[in-house]
């Protein structure tokens, strides 16, 4: 009785401007249909998203293909050596274009009735055309996308008037770059080929996106649930720092033998470093060979997440089995239950919302991380 009483007086409490004093996220932010609805439009349909890698598009003709959400984009390298991005759907019948990665020799030809686009995106040739009435290429452009690239990293975005890349990122592609300063040789390591051409890394999940990205931004739930973590990355060296639309978590290695996988005395990365750009993309690398990861979180529905990315490597040096093992299998095996963990418990009618563990030291347990991303949410969504 005592439990009903409360939920008939409880009123949501706003995600705070002080992280101290802030309450969290109410649940029904992470189950509701309708707000996933809102949150295409108003967030993931205008944020730069990660599409690929620039390696993949060096020629004339090469491409690639992603999706944000429910929308198909493909990105083009055009005869005069500029990058072009479309929304991957021919405008006859709406057939999708292209799959995968590849090249093309001359033309965009849709599969269902052989419509042919240039590769900067003009109707070249439709079958039969010459003959109905009135009938105008030129109404029958692909629509485009816009197109940014950042350490050999390609990125999209649906909203003609956002921001640039480099103002929503700020300098944090420049601190990756002076942290890892071999990423620029780095290349994609053992890709596991899929319908849009990017490595899935999870494939589909029972939680909301959000509920990872919460995760993916403190470390208060390191020490109980990832020990072998903590076994390889010193947690006293583990700070979260807040930048604009951006945040980076640094650490550094603990010990060479541990519970996660052998460091080598002479590895060319003692780091545990990772960032999250707004709203879904998380980049990093942990100690051990010189690598680095691009994780997208990605939304299907409501109650279901999937995530795409590229793990990339030193070109023709073979990643130690172990490390990737720890990484893929154990380390995001851990975090996949408890993130259907805490969704079974958002649907719980006994939760409402939280509140932020932050100290004012900001210590490697202080959830500051978390309450940044969730007030850029707020902000984006408001009011909902």
């Amino acid at each position: 009785m005592a439990g009903s009483n409360l939920q008939n007086v409880w009123r949501e409490q706003p995600v705070a401007a002080d992280p101290e004093e802030s309450f969290t996220l109410p649940g029904r932010y992470y189950t509701d249909p309708a707000v996933f609805a809102q949150e295409k439009e108003r967030i993931f349909f205008r944020s730069w998203q990660y599409a690929g890698q620039a390696s993949d598009l060096e020629n004339a003709g090469d491409f690639i293909t992603c999706r944000i959400i429910d929308q198909p984009i493909a990105v083009v390298r055009g005869r005069d050596g500029e990058l072009r991005g479309f929304h991957n759907v021919c405008q006859h019948r709406a057939h999708e274009l292209l799959s995968g990665r590849g090249n093309l020799k001359a033309v965009i030809t849709c599969p269902y009735h052989a419509w042919a686009y240039g590769l900067d995106g003009t109707l070249r040739t439709a079958r039969n055309c010459e003959n109905v009435k009135g009938f105008d290429k030129a109404d029958f452009t692909l629509d485009g996308v816009r197109v940014e690239t950042a350490l050999g990293m390609v990125f999209v975005n649906l909203d003609a008037d956002a921001p640039t890349l480099d103002e929503q990122a700020g300098d944090m592609f420049a601190d990756i770059a002076a942290d890892l300063p071999w990423i620029a040789d780095l290349r994609p390591y053992e890709r596991e080929a899929r319908a849009d051409g990017v490595a899935d890394i999870r494939g589909a999940m029972a939680f909301n996106w959000k509920v990872l990205c919460d995760n993916c931004l403190e470390c208060y739930h390191c020490e109980p649930a990832h020990p072998a973590f903590c076994d390889v990355i010193d947690m006293d060296s583990y700070r979260t720092t807040l930048h604009g639309r951006w945040s980076s978590a640094k650490s550094r290695l603990l010990k060479h033998q541990n519970a996660a996988y052998d460091v080598a005395p002479d590895a060319a990365n003692r780091k545990g470093n990772f960032w999250f750009l707004w709203p879904n993309i998380t980049f990093g690398t942990m100690p051990g060979q010189a690598t680095f990861s691009v994780f997208v979180i990605e939304p299907v529905d409501a109650l279901t997440t999937r995530t795409r990315g590229e793990y990339l490597a030193m070109p023709g040096e073979t990643v130690d089995p172990v490390r990737l093992a720890y990484g893929q299998d154990v380390l995001w095996g851990e975090d996949q239950g408890i993130c259907e963990a805490v969704q079974r418990g958002l649907s719980s009618r006994g939760y409402r919302q939280g509140r932020f563990i932050v100290d004012a030291g900001r210590s490697e347990i202080s959830e500051h991380g978390v309450h940044h991303f969730q007030r850029l949410y707020a902000q984006a969504m408001a009011p909902v």
